[in-house]
């Protein structure tokens, strides 16, 4: 196994060190991502101090901040590049050089992007997941801490990472009929925050629509981790979400598996 894992730990390397690379546009990404969290808390307060009720759909104020910052540091966590990856080596033609390498195909681009995540990750959480816990902390009666829906939160953001990192994966296949996916892949983001409850939870929606959002894979990438931290989910409703990111995990893997591109070798 730790045999296995040594074949791409030169993956992790390069990931880590692209993300250096270009060091102040890794920082001003960066800051773009915590502005665009604070500007949508301000928005959400200006929502809550118009409206005449205390609480919108069962969320207060405190519990509305928590939810925008914890969406968009979450969102750092399960997002995923790998169809930007396979579309850039489509494009330039390396990809030919990663299918003739006798390690998995799909492996490849998963640790090059654990490397870039790790950086991501650690960049953020100071600012982002220690202000929250400050937060929480200053309102202990309202928004306690619970380690157990902490526990489970972790794992729901790594279970909903590798979905999306197969989805995306599956979806940049698409790159060899289309040969550019920039306008394709805005669509798909589109349409992915949107079932996600990036912006807006998911219980903001009419009942029907909000079912069937919660029941989708998508909702495992954003509102599924933030709504378990709130505590809002019960530990059985919880352990219920996990077998819909095993199956959209499975049917990833299968189809990539159709396309023999998971292989160990080629």
């Amino acid at each position: 196994m730790f045999k296995r894992f040594r074949q791409y730990r030169p993956f992790i390397d390069a990931g880590i060190q692209g993300s250096m690379a270009f060091r102040l546009d890794f920082l001003l990404f960066r800051l773009g991502d915590i502005l665009g969290a604070v500007v949508t808390y301000f928005l959400w307060r200006a929502i809550f101090n118009a409206s005449t009720h205390a609480t919108l759909n069962d969320f207060t104020l405190p519990e509305m901040s928590l939810y925008v910052f914890l969406s968009f540091y979450v969102g750092t966590f399960t997002h995923s590049h790998s169809n930007d990856d396979i579309g850039d080596d489509v494009k330039s033609g390396t990809i030919a050089m990663r299918l003739l390498k006798p390690i998995s195909f799909s492996a490849t681009y998963l640790f090059e992007e654990i490397g870039r995540k790790l950086v991501q990750i650690f960049m953020i959480t100071v600012p982002i997941l220690g202000g929250i816990l400050l937060f929480q902390l200053f309102h202990a009666q309202s928004l306690p801490l619970n380690p157990v829906n902490i526990c489970l939160f972790l794992i729901s953001c790594l279970l909903g990472y590798l979905l999306n990192f197969y989805f995306n994966l599956c979806f940049g296949f698409s790159a060899f009929v289309l040969k550019n996916l920039w306008g394709a892949n805005l669509m798909k983001n589109s349409i992915v925050n949107f079932m996600s409850g990036t912006l807006i939870p998911l219980s903001f929606f009419p009942d029907i629509v909000s079912k069937i959002l919660s029941i989708s894979p998508f909702a495992s990438l954003i509102y599924t981790p933030v709504t378990i931290y709130l505590g809002r989910y019960t530990l059985t409703v919880a352990l219920s979400s996990s077998p819909y990111k095993f199956f959209g995990f499975s049917f990833s893997t299968v189809y990539l598996n159709s396309f023999g591109v998971s292989q160990s070798s080629i």
